[in-house]
């Protein structure tokens, strides 16, 4: 049954989506972010033929934040470096949302070299819903926060929640430059390819509960 636009539940005991003004001691946005939605998605289900769409995102449950500290290491390691002395040790604080749950709300686009129609990669995906499989385990901003994700139903009722979160990351685009020096790492794959990554920003206004992520909204 094709239920587009999709409406997906997550929970989770913990998320981390970190503000990039704040990097050195993380403080999570209050909502998630349509940049993590689209990787949540994307663990789930991924197809070099379309990209996810986030259209909007709401929040199940009222902000919550708790306090962790965490040990970090300023040297990379190797494996004929596995020792970590004190002097390389640094303690970071991180404040971090907890007993969240939200319902992405979203769509599939073909990208211009697909193939197949768009219902092949629905029924694909739906399947994979319905199976409650995934390509890899999907988390909340950091890979130890792992989440849990369904179908939303009538009952999920969005939490009202009115405020401003600021200029928000909507979208990270590659730009391709096969002349350049610059490599990214494509999330997905892994691989290297020649280009740079860009950002996409957005003005976040959560209101009762809803957070309007698509491109039609105001920058």
């Amino acid at each position: 049954m094709n239920r587009r636009p999709y409406r997906i539940k997550v929970t989770g005991e913990y998320a981390l989506f970190t503000r990039p003004e704040v990097k050195a001691e993380p403080i999570s946005y209050p909502i998630m972010t349509p940049t993590a939605a689209e990787g949540f998605l994307e663990a789930i289900f991924w197809k070099p033929e379309f990209r996810w769409l986030v259209l909007a995102i709401e929040m199940l449950q009222p902000v919550q934040y708790t306090n962790f500290t965490r040990n970090y290491i300023k040297d990379k390691q190797t494996p004929n470096k596995t020792i970590i002395a004190n002097e390389v040790r640094v303690q970071t604080h991180q404040a971090v949302l907890k007993k969240v749950a939200y319902i992405i709300e979203c769509d599939i686009q073909l990208l211009p070299h697909a193939n197949d129609n768009i219902a092949k990669y629905c029924e694909q995906f739906e399947r994979r819903m319905n199976s409650g499989g995934c390509f890899q385990q999907p988390y909340l901003g950091i890979r130890e926060f792992i989440a849990d994700f369904s179908w939303a139903s009538c009952e999920d009722k969005a939490w009202a929640d009115n405020r401003d979160c600021g200029r928000m990351p909507r979208k990270i685009r590659y730009i391709p430059d096969e002349n350049g020096s610059i490599q990214w790492q494509d999330p997905v794959t892994q691989k290297y390819v020649k280009g740079r990554a860009e950002t996409e920003w957005f003005n976040a206004v959560i209101t009762n509960g809803r957070m309007e992520c698509s491109e039609n909204s105001i920058n």
